[in-house]
């Protein structure tokens, strides 16, 4: 048994009770069994959809007129089903139930084929589009049996619709492209029959310039001409540690609107997630695409998050370990990024090895630009050691080497 199906029988019970009491309860018991024994293994059973639902329902579909296209639902005891609601077989098949016979144990009610798309595009600029029944020249009364029929005026058509937010804003001379024709309405209901929309309609004159006969939509430049721009750069470059949001504008038909509905997708959400106000949160580095829709429309905009850089900066000295009273020698300085040599200027100095001033040597001269520098050792005959330090232009880049100040005996 389906699920819907067990779902319905638990809620049996409660329909029974409503049953007289004067009818024995054997007899209800009966009557149960019968049903819950037969449902599922006639010929007439079959499961559908309802409205917009994917779950589907147990019932049967009878036959029980001279017309094919109109006939009975009934529903398994316990699951209902109202005028107005759309029947989906599982070939395809749509149908709207037109009213409903309800009992103690189960809903019984009239539905019929839908055979037109009723088409429209709404106050708001968008296309709608729903199921509908077409009445040509003749339909049958609802409170009637079937086989009786009444006539439709030449250039009169008449639909039943869903009764619903969008087909009860229909007003008068609200155009439709029926076939090749245009249509208008010059009649709404939606009293006279619960969930039900019936408009009644008079041929019209085909407007070329209006009308989009080949999507079967009239009244084609009503529909919105939305445009949406993305005011980021694109591509966007940005950093692990950088926050960011995303800016556009929303256009129709040459006006800003205030406010729009946007919605924000992430192709990879583990590097770049996006909420619903278009913020944007960076967890990792690499390349993302963040797709905005707004009216029907997508824009994508390429984000590009730089991996965070480890500089290691080194410098170092070329040049002698050794320099005697009085003489010179001359270094050289090489600065480093990541292993890699790069060229920057250096500024050279000498100090003792605890970093104080010292007398034991000096530097007689230096050239930035090539990165050399001449120390002198002193003349007085002392003796020691000294560190030469260097530098780039930034600071970043620093090293240095110990000289020891020897005597030549």
């Amino acid at each position: 048994m389906e699920v819907g199906a067990i779902i319905a029988y638990k809620s049996l019970n409660a329909r029974i009770k409503s049953i007289p009491s004067s009818v024995p309860q054997h007899k209800k018991q009966q009557n149960v069994n019968i049903i819950n024994n037969d449902f599922f293994n006639s010929l007439s059973y079959e499961e559908i959809n309802l409205n917009d639902s994917t779950e589907t329902s147990p019932v049967h579909i009878v036959t029980n007129g001279k017309v094919p296209t109109i006939k009975s639902i009934i529903m398994y005891p316990g699951l209902t089903i109202q005028a107005g609601d759309r029947i989906t077989q599982g070939t395809g098949d749509q149908w709207i139930c037109l009213h409903i016979e309800d009992n103690s144990l189960y809903q019984k009610g009239k539905i019929e084929k839908c055979n037109f798309d009723l088409k429209w595009i709404n106050q708001d600029g968008f296309i709608q589009t729903f199921p509908s029944i077409l009445y040509f020249n003749a339909r049958s009364n609802f409170g009637t049996e079937e086989d009786k029929i009444m006539n439709l005026p030449a250039g009169r058509r008449q639909i039943v619709v869903s009764k619903n937010n969008e087909t009860q804003l229909i007003q008068r001379d609200t155009r439709f492209i029926i076939g090749s024709e245009a249509f208008k309405v010059i009649d709404t209901d939606y009293m006279s029959d619960d969930g039900l929309v019936n408009l009644s309609l008079q041929s019209d004159q085909i407007d070329p310039v209006k009308d989009n006969l080949e999507l079967g939509i009239a009244d084609y430049h009503k529909l919105g001409k939305y445009e949406l721009h993305i005011l980021n750069d694109n591509p966007l470059s940005l950093s692990i540690n950088q926050s960011a949001r995303i800016n556009v504008k929303v256009m129709r038909s040459g006006s800003e609107i205030v406010d729009p509905l946007l919605e924000y997708s992430s192709s990879n959400t583990d590097l770049v997630g996006v909420d619903e106000q278009g913020i944007i949160t960076i967890h990792e580095s690499g390349e993302v695409t963040i797709t905005i829709s707004a009216y029907g429309i997508e824009k994508q905009l390429n984000i590009y998050v730089a991996p965070t850089i480890h500089y290691d900066y080194d410098a170092t000295i070329d040049g002698a370990n050794d320099i005697y009273f009085n003489r010179e020698s001359t270094y050289v300085a090489s600065f480093f990024n990541n292993g890699l040599k790069i060229s920057d200027e250096s500024s050279f100095s000498l100090t003792n090895l605890d970093g104080s001033p010292t007398l034991l040597a000096s530097i007689s001269s230096q050239d930035p630009i090539a990165n050399t520098c001449t120390v002198k050792a002193n003349s007085i005959r002392k003796l020691g050691a000294v560190i030469l330090h260097v530098k780039n232009a930034n600071g970043l880049s620093s090293g240095q080497k110990e000289i020891k100040i020897k005597s030549l005996i």
